[in-house]
């Protein structure tokens, strides 16, 4: 009977201690702190010897608490980080947590060990959200983003620039064969949106009609509305002490007096036969007769 009782105290101890981890590792304080087992049991019968140390249960408290340091510091290395003033996402699974995709001021994260693990996996799958906001991309709060005539991203309204929201990606925005994870998902680039774009040239051509080419070195003046057309342009210069390379020379330069959109297409630099060549092509849309184009030297397709 003696047997019997020791033994279902040694079980009692073990369930009720290791239920108290389980619960200290979801409540929002250091794990070891909630601990209250101490000392060591010892039970000796027939099948065997039952060690029940406490000391097994701190260790298993450290590591858990590790655990969260380590997660916490991983998705820092992702660009997400879990603070505890208003950020882009509030955590369902804590009051005052949120998820950030910019680096929170000193004192502001929240401390890894005051976290539940349902916060951690929920940041974890918030690490592969797209923010909307300008600031966690670096600009300063309050920023707003615009599209330049040229198709680049800028800060300003001038000259045309239209205002631009930050969306997430798709397959079909994306180049044939790129990949990228959006939202938690996994896109695979389908170049819809360049398909589209040369569906769009070839009907503007007309059937049987092939491009017609311009010199844009010096400034060419459209006769006549023009509805797409691409420009080439280039620079060449001598390749530094004679040597191949691409570290030399300016970059092309093209200027549009009036189109719908600009968008750059390809810039490449390379070098060829002791020169450094550096080459930009651009697609244009909706040009009105009148237009001026220059290039640093190039042509123009339409």
């Amino acid at each position: 009977m003696k047997n019997k009782i020791l033994a279902m105290i040694a079980m009692l101890t073990m369930v009720v201690s290791t239920c108290m981890v389980a619960t200290a590792a979801e409540t929002p304080s250091a794990t070891k702190a909630e601990l209250r087992s101490e000392g060591v049991i010892r039970y000796s019968g027939k099948e065997g010897n039952v060690i029940i140390d406490s000391a097994d249960f701190y260790t298993l408290a450290d590591r858990l608490d590790l655990f969260k340091v380590r997660a916490v510091r991983q998705l820092g290395v992702m660009h997400t980080y879990l603070s505890r003033t208003a950020g882009d996402v509030a955590m369902t699974s804590a009051d005052g947590v949120y998820a950030v995709h910019r680096k929170p001021q000193p004192g502001e994260e929240a401390d890894p060990l005051s976290l539940d693990f349902a916060t951690i996996l929920e940041g974890i799958a918030v690490s592969q959200s797209i923010p909307t906001d300008p600031a966690a991309y670096g600009f300063p709060v309050g920023t707003k983003l615009f599209k330049k005539a040229d198709g680049t991203l800028g800060t300003s309204d001038s000259d045309g620039a239209e205002p631009v929201v930050i969306q997430p990606a798709t397959a079909d925005n994306l180049s044939a064969g790129t990949a990228a994870w959006v939202n938690g998902e996994l896109k695979l680039g389908t170049g819809s949106d360049m398909a589209k774009m040369l569906e769009e040239i070839s009907n503007a051509q007309g059937t049987g009609n092939g491009l017609a080419q311009y010199p844009i070195a010096d400034t060419y003046i459209l006769p006549e509305d023009v509805q797409v057309a691409f420009a080439y342009v280039v620079t060449t210069a001598h390749g530094s002490n004679g040597v191949d390379g691409n570290q030399a020379g300016a970059d092309p330069v093209l200027t549009v007096s009036s189109c719908k959109n600009q968008t750059k297409l390809l810039g490449k630099g390379y070098a060829r036969n002791g020169f450094n060549v550096r080459i930009g092509l651009y697609y244009l849309t909706g040009l009105p007769a009148g237009t001026q184009i220059k290039g640093s030297s190039g042509v123009l397709f339409y």
